[in-house]
């Protein structure tokens, strides 16, 4: 990752609040990276870290990512605060249980595709467009999930988001590979994270699928959120310089392919 005139490192983070978007914001903000953490809601889980590092270092934006005049807006706002953009990671995620597909009411599918698939598409143009236009780079990461891959019983409309998002990752890091403009995404297994309480907890049905492909992970555990943010980081630090287009599983050997 690019530094700014020498200056620390700016990375937005869209889903902050979450679980590994949390773990992420603290790991890059304990190496010294200026911080634009987005959050739709639940600013509280932010406030310890503009305690940690300072409100020099890190600027909360409240944003709904699925609305395209809000992601310009949140990204607007962070180049205004640190000057540029050297870093995008989008870690959003919607899927609250596991259901059977035929069970899914519409306004679900819906929510679904536009938190998990039209936000990444949306809040990655601004941030593309930013790095263009500065010269020198930058790097994105999509946390996606191995679902994408191979599919998961319960989530068909998440995965096919996942599976979405690793082609457009694609395509993107294709497009723009010769101006230095890398993207890769993450792809965890289970992590334990608020989100992964309410699945297993959400009914029978779901806490059953959740303890299967737990048993299903070679590791047979899911994943500490630190654990997927380390890959994270390491794909926007300069040791990852020749890293495009990659879907890179963290999950504990659950998929080998």
């Amino acid at each position: 990752m690019n530094d700014i005139a020498g200056q620390a490192p700016v990375v937005l983070i869209a889903g902050a609040s979450g679980g590994i978007g949390l773990a992420t914001a603290e790991l890059l903000g304990e190496g010294g990276a200026c911080l634009g953490l987005q959050y739709r809601s639940n600013r509280a889980r932010l406030d310890p870290v503009v305690e940690q590092f300072g409100e020099d270092r890190v600027v909360l934006l409240q944003a709904d990512i699925t609305d395209p005049e809000q992601c310009d807006r949140i990204l607007a706002d962070v180049v205004d605060r640190f000057g540029g953009l050297d870093a995008y990671v989008h870690s959003v995620g919607a899927t609250a249980r596991y259901q059977r597909f035929l069970e899914l009411a519409d306004d679900l599918i819906e929510e679904t595709l536009a938190t998990e698939l039209s936000s990444v598409i949306y809040s990655t143009r601004p941030a593309l467009r930013q790095m263009e236009s500065q010269g020198r780079g930058g790097r994105i990461v999509l946390v996606g999930s191995d679902s994408g891959k191979v599919g998961t019983t319960g989530e068909a409309i998440s995965a096919a988001c996942r599976a979405g998002i690793i082609g457009f990752a694609k395509s993107i890091a294709r497009e723009h590979a010769r101006d230095n403009i890398l993207m890769n995404v993450v792809c965890p297994g289970p992590v334990i994270t608020p989100l992964w309480t309410k699945v297993q907890d959400a009914t029978d049905y779901s806490q059953s699928v959740a303890q299967k492909i737990v048993q299903a992970t070679p590791m047979r555990r899911a994943a500490e959120a630190r654990e997927i943010a380390e890959a994270i980081a390491f794909l926007t630090a300069p040791a990852a310089s020749f890293i495009t287009g990659q879907a890179i599983s963290v999950s504990g050997g659950l998929t080998m392919a």
